[in-house]
């Protein structure tokens, strides 16, 4: 008799954990997924921001890197120095060498460069006006980070603080308007000169790389000049489907 209720109760159990596993596995198999699309629009005014010797220049944007994955990547840490991907993006504008050092990390599937304005077939800056816009899948429990230069300065780029989930704990994919969640950076690795008419920026620097070293660290920028509100020069939507 003993015996025979031994059996019993380990085929139940054998149910209970085979009805616990299935359920597991569906959970598993219910992860949303997503197509989500980012724009990135530069609605500067074409007239120019006013530089410290009361000449103008336009806001442009540079060339720029996502990365969507399940880990918290960062392109940096606050209070550290600068990668030399890092320098040449804040620098320079150009993501090819931050992107192939994260590229064994992050797997070329989650990543992805923007560099050419919609309506055109060659790599460039964005200005009034135009923008960038690229598309991914994306599952619950991913998280989104992109960075680009502001091109007239000498080492600023833009990025979130913290790479943005793209559902939330109800499930809702991220939409709408996300242009809150990006910050102004200063990389720390060139002496800022004032905005628009610095001769080591990038416009106007006879080569890249040529700017004075700092020597410092990443920070949000507070380097004492004047640098437009982030929300009336540029504009980041996402939306999904």
């Amino acid at each position: 008799m003993f015996g025979r209720k031994l059996l019993i109760g380990l085929a139940v159990a054998a149910v209970i954990i085979v009805g616990y596993s299935a359920t597991n596995v569906s959970f598993a198999k219910a992860k949303k997924t997503g197509t989500f699309k980012v724009k990135i629009e530069n609605i500067g005014s074409p007239d120019g921001i006013a530089t410290a010797d009361g000449s103008k220049y336009p806001f442009a944007l540079s060339p720029g890197l996502f990365i969507v994955n399940h880990k918290r990547q960062w392109f940096f840490n606050e209070g550290e120095k600068a990668s030399d991907g890092l320098e040449l993006q804040a620098e320079d504008g150009n993501p090819e060498k931050l992107s192939r050092s994260l590229l064994t990390k992050v797997g070329s599937i989650y990543m992805g460069i923007f560099n050419a304005p919609v309506g055109s077939d060659k790599p460039g800056p964005l200005l009034p006006g135009n923008s960038y816009e690229f598309s991914f899948e994306g599952t619950e429990g991913m998280k989104l980070n992109l960075i680009a230069m502001y091109g007239q300065s000498n080492d600023l780029f833009y990025a979130p603080k913290a790479a943005l989930d793209l559902f939330d704990d109800n499930g809702n994919a991220l939409t709408g308007d996300i242009t809150d969640k990006f910050l102004l950076w200063d990389a720390g690795t060139e002496v800022n000169q004032a905005p628009g008419i610095g001769d080591e920026q990038a416009p106007r620097q006879k080569m890249g790389n040529t700017g004075k070293a700092e020597n410092g660290v990443v920070g949000l920028v507070k380097d004492g000049f004047t640098y437009p509100n982030t929300k009336d020069v540029l504009r980041v939507t996402i939306s999904a489907q």
